[in-house]
């Protein structure tokens, strides 16, 4: 079975009732987070799976794949 990645359409209404919880500092702080988490997992993908790329490249590469179109990914070069 292979897994799919899908697009998330709705929030669980659970989740949904956490964050309202929260401040909205403590809301852009998991945002922040989530966004240096993301990045930071991309970078070290990207370095595994391109050794011969320079930290440059691989800030370039992981800039684009964060701003591009998020509806999709950005081809990686093979």
């Amino acid at each position: 079975m292979t897994p799919t990645i899908g697009r998330v359409e709705a929030v669980h209404p659970e989740v949904a009732r956490a964050l309202r919880a929260r401040s909205g500092m403590e809301r852009l702080r998991l945002a922040h987070e989530t966004w240096e988490l993301v990045r930071d997992r991309l970078a070290a993908y990207l370095t595994a799976r391109h050794p011969g790329w320079s930290r440059e490249e691989i800030e370039r590469h992981v800039a684009r794949r964060l701003l591009d179109d998020p509806g999709r990914a950005a081809p990686l070069p093979r």
